[in-house]
């Protein structure tokens, strides 16, 4: 029997990735810079803080909010990439199902118990909240205008939460296809992009074609960046600094700088859209230099109350919606600092919990990783002609893991070691 001659890297990755167990602080810290992009828009709902964005040049906090969300659409991507890749290098293998049990347990949870807060605080007559806006939500349909999708404010927030889980359900056949050669069932592929689909079919005006496409490049930049980028911290290393400060600047360009080159209200919604594209090179550069060893940015997005933080971001960005929404639109500037004040808390309180769920999701998904029959690297090798074997000798491909995704046994690309 062959055994695979597994290095502490996947296939062709130009650098080490991160160990299951490991976090990136500073990752963590640009989720703070995330989720605080998105609430100071969010904030300008209230009536006097509103007025005081109008009258001030403090105005520009509330053109970020999106910016914020293309941030977290690119570090989810690189996270999870990440993880997977990790799993590749350590075992050889990767399971969809145990991806979408560590998933599930992550998003979904906390993103019930707000739903079904917002259901009962409607039933109560406290706030305006529907059952369709619930089923929208728990459904994540909101990132379309699809038939019979009713999202309001109290869930509208959820789009970006459509967007990722949309990418979750189509991430492990690609990775499965990218690194393992594993060719998905074709009802599989199907079923997958169609549900990724939804929301480029039944576009919302706000986010249009060109958001859509931004929001699915930032999660497979995420991927190149895990899987390329030692190499390109390496490549930029004399400009490094220099690369990070134009980053910043596009990604942080007011967007009522960009409107006013503009001619009406069209060429200026226009030149907005197309702006945004830049954000898929600008944002992975600007959060992968900033994470050079040494820098003073790392360290300042790694300092340790900034990084628990924000890896309690996600309950912050689903719970914020109930203190910035119409319910609370005519409180006082103390008013809502005391709200924001008792929000953060409840979430790192809530997280308490979130993590011991997380934890659940990760022995479930060990448990199915361990259940599932692997296809070897031996009964590979058998089901290839002796011309075939010729080709492979001496390298060890990554054993595959069968199950929805794969249709048969078949060769798997050759690996340099």
């Amino acid at each position: 029997m062959v055994r695979p001659r597994l290095k502490s890297r996947p296939r062709g990755a130009c650098g080490p990735v991160m160990r299951p167990l490991e976090r990136l602080a500073y990752i963590d810290g640009w989720r703070v810079v995330a989720i605080a992009l998105v609430f100071l828009d969010h904030l300008g709902m209230n009536r006097t803080i509103g007025a005081f964005y109008e009258a001030s040049p403090f105005g520009v906090l509330s053109q970020y909010g999106e910016t914020g969300v293309f941030i977290f659409f690119f570090i989810s991507g690189y996270v999870v990439s990440l993880a997977c890749l990790a799993e590749v290098a350590t075992s050889g293998t990767f399971s969809a199902p145990a991806f979408y049990a560590r998933r599930f347990f992550r998003i979904a949870p906390p993103l019930m118990l707000y739903l079904a807060s917002c259901l009962a605080l409607g039933a109560g007559g406290f706030i305006d909240v529907s059952l369709d806006n619930f089923l929208s939500a728990s459904l994540y349909l909101c990132n379309s205008t699809a038939p019979l999708v009713s999202c309001n404010w109290y869930v509208g927030h959820t789009w970006s939460l459509a967007f990722e889980e949309q990418f979750y359900w189509l991430f492990p056949v690609v990775f499965v296809f990218l690194e393992l050669g594993g060719r998905p069932r074709l009802a599989v592929a199907a079923a997958v992009l169609i549900f990724a689909a939804i929301p480029l079919v039944f576009t919302i005006w706000w986010i249009g074609k060109t958001g859509f496409f931004i929001a699915y490049a930032l999660f497979f930049a995420g991927y190149a960046a895990a899987r390329h980028g030692a190499r390109l911290m390496e490549a930029s290393r004399r400009y490094r600094f220099r690369a990070l400060i134009v980053a910043a600047a596009v990604v942080f360009m007011p967007r009522s700088v960009v409107a006013s080159f503009g001619a009406d209200e069209a060429a200026k919604a226009e030149l907005i859209a197309y702006y945004r594209l830049l954000y898929v090179a600008a944002i992975p550069a600007m959060v992968l230099l900033s994470g050079a060893a040494g820098s003073s940015l790392r360290a300042a997005l790694s300092i340790r109350p900034v990084a628990y933080l924000g890896r309690a971001s996600y309950s912050i960005y689903l719970w914020q919606q109930l203190i910035n929404g119409p319910v609370f639109n005519g409180a006082g500037v103390f008013e809502q600092a005391a709200l924001t004040v008792g929000l953060l808390l409840f979430c790192l309180l809530l997280f308490q919990l979130e993590l011991k769920i997380v934890a659940f999701g990760n022995q479930w998904s060990k448990a199915l990783r361990a259940g599932a029959p692997l296809f070897s690297v031996a009964t590979l090798r058998a089901s290839l002609s002796a011309r075939e074997r010729a080709h492979v000798r001496a390298r060890a491909p990554a054993a595959l893991r069968p199950g929805i995704f794969l249709k048969s046994p078949r060769r798997v690309r050759r690996n340099r070691v």
